[in-house]
């Protein structure tokens, strides 16, 4: 039985998710990309709106934004960035687009970025996996997958697309992407599939068995950029309640 994540952008958008039940409140801001970052002081309103137990995770965008110009060093350290975070935020994920003709090594800078979270943090690490690798130059998803498994405190893979034009199921094989959450599953890894993702195409999309579906744009009044409402929330809870 696949759950459903729903990424909000705003306070506003909070307060309607509340009365919803979805299984994960994600946040990203979708003017700033697939994985756009929200700021931490609207991190931190969010978590005062919505209680505890519903499961929280956040997006912190792309690896590349966090670099310095050397390709050797942080910006500035994510552990002190998110500081207030870590007590009630369930999840951190960050993109890895460009990062494959970058002048860095993305495995080590990953580490390095997820090792900075403080050891007795709540927030666990999400290594997210573009299917769109080649046009993103990101990883392939095969190697990313490897590294979730290497990685202590990581228990979770997110296969999405850098480009939102395109759904997953476009993107990659419905053949390849099950055979990839298949191998992710093997290494105990929870899978969330997401990317464009509409009641349209989810019955395919949960022939691929993942554990989570994630979307966006799919419960908003108009696009991922719009406002998410309450009963495309809900429709999309009932189409996949009855497609499980």
């Amino acid at each position: 039985m696949a759950q459903l994540l729903v990424s909000i952008r705003d306070t506003a958008e909070a307060e309607l998710i509340n009365n919803c039940k979805v299984a994960i409140v994600d946040v990203k801001e979708p003017n700033r990309g697939s994985l756009g970052a929200a700021t931490p002081n609207m991190l931190e309103a969010i978590s005062r709106i919505i209680p505890q137990p519903q499961t929280l995770s956040f997006a912190a965008g792309e690896l590349s934004d966090w670099m310095s110009p050397c390709g050797q060093t942080f910006n500035q350290s994510p552990g002190n960035y998110y500081k207030n975070l870590w007590n009630t935020f369930d999840f951190i994920k960050l993109g890895l687009a460009g990062t494959v003709q970058s002048n860095y090594d993305w495995q080590v800078q990953l580490k390095l970025f997820f090792d900075d979270l403080p050891r007795n943090s709540k927030t666990k690490p999400v290594v997210v996996s573009y299917l769109d690798f080649k046009s993103s130059q990101s990883p392939c998803p095969a190697d990313l997958i490897e590294f979730a498994n290497s990685l202590d405190a990581c228990s979770t893979i997110l296969f999405d697309t850098f480009d939102k034009s395109k759904d997953s199921l476009t993107t990659q094989s419905l053949a390849g992407i099950t055979g990839l959450i298949a191998k992710a599953k093997s290494q105990s890894l929870t899978t969330v599939l997401a990317g464009s993702i509409t009641t349209d195409c989810l019955s395919d999309a949960l022939t691929a068995q993942p554990d989570l579906i994630g979307v966006r744009g799919a419960v908003c009044d108009s696009q991922r950029t719009g406002s998410i409402t309450p009963e495309r929330v809900n429709e999309f809870v009932r189409v996949l309640q009855q497609a499980n």
